[in-house]
């Protein structure tokens, strides 16, 4: 019977891949949305799956057996990817078991600190290692190590430490949270009054009691580390599968390697789930604990639901992280407006700047030090550019964030409450297989015939073109989240106070509306940012492969050979460049959008924890505040209480003053 369920979902993903990979043809030759053009290219590839003498990839207008020619860009890229996930995994273990013993406030630093490194967008970090150890070698002529692949050469270490610090610090935090929750259970407690040392404890018991959670949690870290994989590849031209889809693109290739980077993570996974993990239903309930900021005890809405929202926002709003947070977001976005309304023309463009002789001083590009933050190629302004597109980046990463949160939790309701038991594990184990594939790649061959201009002018409109990619990016993730508020609903439903409902013939809308809903609005706000952040950083990738919001408007002219640009001036439009930045020394091409984006990562991350910070005050867990200002406050508190209790002190004291 395992045997059976472990071959039904391979082959149900399998099916997944070449549906989406036929995707395309929905827009072929300026068709927008042809079914029948669709239904003929799935069929066509069927087809040709089902004929292995047509596997073929055309390289330099040569077919060449295509299994064959993607093994060696295959296996160089998982030679990568898997000795940064090891190499994460083994540092995140370490650090975590280091850092569990260290007094509360160098945790608190080292947690402040990883959260910093964590808002950094994977490009960014790649690029600034790059920039490092060229500044390094022109300082010293000595090259740390190489820093890019040319011609057919292959390099392992820096793309592997690379790719491996942010899943690290996601595994980090997953591990310290689960050591922590652990180690407040009975058992602990009782081999701590035998005698036993907290080390001992640890290593022989804990650990062995958080693999399976912190197993469930790896295949998150993974579906991310995925998409970064091909930016990596990219930044350093690595010769992988990122260069063998671009470069041989068509949907038998892209079906090839789908299936290959979905085979052998299915295989470890799900193969582990059902044939070494026993109580798996156990272990995705400790999993969802462990994301959940919601206590056990019962909420009811005693006002109406405008005052209750409106309370919610007092209460969000009074905590400093996110205050900070949400004030960077507006502050960003009303400027933006401003700065649309009343400035003429938009971008400014410099084509040649002279000093007050006459004399040539700079052509296009220019280098900041003639203009600020420097112009792009045809020497429009990055500054203008900034102000204008950050109202697009801040209020598209919003809107895709929201529908992404109210399409999941709409469709979590009849999934929790009306379908059955069997059709659930169905659906979670078919959802559960979107782990192994990146976004990166679906969005990409979603998004291409749509956003790139073809060579007679776009047959859309922009407003078309920025639903449809809105669309899309929402639909990527609505199946996860429906899965996940599917779950939290179902695991508060087997609370004692939703039993008491139902015994006492509460209607499932009342429970929803009156029980379910109080608790899930504190984890839906979380989520909310979750995927704030997670948009922004689709974005990012998107833009290295040069698909902007709206639209990428090309140039055909051979004359011209101008570099494609966005049409909405989002953010993103600014990330393409990023390869020939390194290459050509400028730095000014890309630094400032990815700072850009990784301030708002970063304000949306104080948003998140500031939120975690009200719901765990909310229902009485207590938070550890290491900050000068919080030391402060609560000694002055602690003085105040002291001199209530005794006024005759304070006035001795007053009186020995005045003496």
């Amino acid at each position: 019977m395992k045997v059976y369920k472990f071959l039904l979902y391979y082959i149900l993903g399998l099916c997944g891949i070449v549906l989406i990979s036929a995707a395309p043809a929905l827009f072929s030759e300026g068709a927008y949305f042809s079914v029948g053009s669709y239904i003929e290219e799935a069929g066509g590839l069927i087809s040709t799956l089902t004929t292995p003498s047509d596997w073929v990839y055309v390289h330099n207008e040569t077919p060449q057996p295509l299994f064959e020619f993607l093994w060696e860009p295959y296996s160089y890229s998982m030679t990568i990817f898997i000795g940064a996930m090891t190499g994460a995994a083994v540092m995140a273990f370490v650090l975590a078991m280091g850092t569990f013993f260290l007094p509360g406030v160098l945790r608190g630093i080292v947690s402040r600190l990883l959260n910093l490194l964590e808002s950094v967008p994977d490009l960014l970090l790649a690029f600034c290692i790059q920039l490092f150890i060229v500044w390094f070698y022109k300082q010293s002529d000595l090259l740390l190590m190489d820093f890019i692949a040319v011609g057919g050469e292959r390099i392992y270490l820096l793309p592997m430490l690379t790719l491996a610090v942010l899943p690290m610090i996601t595994l980090y935090k997953v591990v310290l949270v689960q050591l922590n929750e652990e180690m407040t259970k009975s058992y602990v407690d009782m081999a701590r009054s035998k005698g036993m040392w907290r080390l001992f404890i640890l290593n022989v018991h804990v650990l062995r009691n958080i693999v399976k959670s912190i197993f469930y949690h790896s295949k998150i870290v993974l579906w991310g580390a995925l998409s970064s994989l091909l930016m990596i590849e990219y930044i350093f031209n690595i010769n992988g599968v990122t260069n063998a889809l671009l470069n041989g693109y068509s949907p038998m290739v892209t079906v090839m390697i789908l299936f290959m980077l979905f085979t052998p993570f299915y295989v470890f996974y799900q193969g582990t789930e059902l044939f070494i993990f026993k109580e798996t239903k156990v272990a995705e309930e400790t999993n969802i604990k462990m994301n959940s900021f919601i206590g056990s005890r019962s909420f009811t809405i005693k006002h109406g639901w405008l005052r209750r929202v409106l309370g919610e926002a007092e209460a969000h709003f009074k905590n400093v992280k996110f205050l900070i947070g949400f004030f960077i977001l507006f502050t960003v976005t009303a400027v933006s407006i401003i700065y649309t309304v009343t400035t003429d023309p938009l971008v400014e463009q410099y084509f040649q700047i002279y000093d007050e002789d006459g004399v040539l001083e700079s052509a296009a590009p220019h280098s900041p030090e003639f203009v600020f933050l420097g112009t792009d190629e045809l020497g429009f302004s990055i500054f203008d550019q900034l102000m204008t597109g950050a109202k697009y980046t801040v209020l598209f990463a919003v809107a895709i964030a929201l529908l992404r949160v109210l399409l999941g939790f709409v469709l979590a309701v009849p999934y929790a409450f009306f379908f059955p038991p069997k059709l659930q594990r169905f659906l979670d184990k078919t959802i559960d297989s979107m782990h192994f594939l990146p976004m990166t790649i679906i969005a990409y061959l979603l998004l291409y015939p749509v956003l790139w201009m073809p060579e007679g002018g776009f047959a859309t409109t922009e407003t078309e073109r920025i639903v449809y990619q809105g669309f899309i990016l929402t639909l990527l993730a609505v199946p996860l989240l429906m899965s996940l508020f599917g779950n939290e609903m179902k695991l508060i439903m087997k609370e004692e106070f939703v039993l008491s409902t139902k015994v006492l013939g509460g209607s499932s809308i009342h429970l929803l509306w009156r029980h379910l809903m109080p608790h899930l609005s504190a984890r839906t706000g979380i989520i909310f940012g979750q995927q704030f952040i997670q948009t922004l950083l689709i974005f990012i990738h998107l833009g290295v492969f040069d698909l902007y919001f709206g639209g990428t408007k090309v140039t055909y002219d051979p004359m011209t050979n101008d570099p494609p640009m966005s049409t909405t001036y989002e953010w993103s439009g600014m990330i393409g460049a990023s390869k020939d930045a390194l290459m050509t020394g400028r730095w000014w091409y890309i630094m400032p959008a990815l700072i850009g984006f990784m301030v708002l990562i970063l304000a949306m991350q104080l948003m998140i924890q500031g939120m975690k910070d009200v719901q765990q005050r909310r229902v009485g867990v207590p938070i550890e505040y290491n900050t000068w200002l919080t030391r402060w406050k609560r000694r002055r508190e602690a003085q105040s209480q002291h001199e209530r209790r005794n006024p005759e002190e304070k006035q001795f004291t007053f009186l020995k003053k005045v003496n």
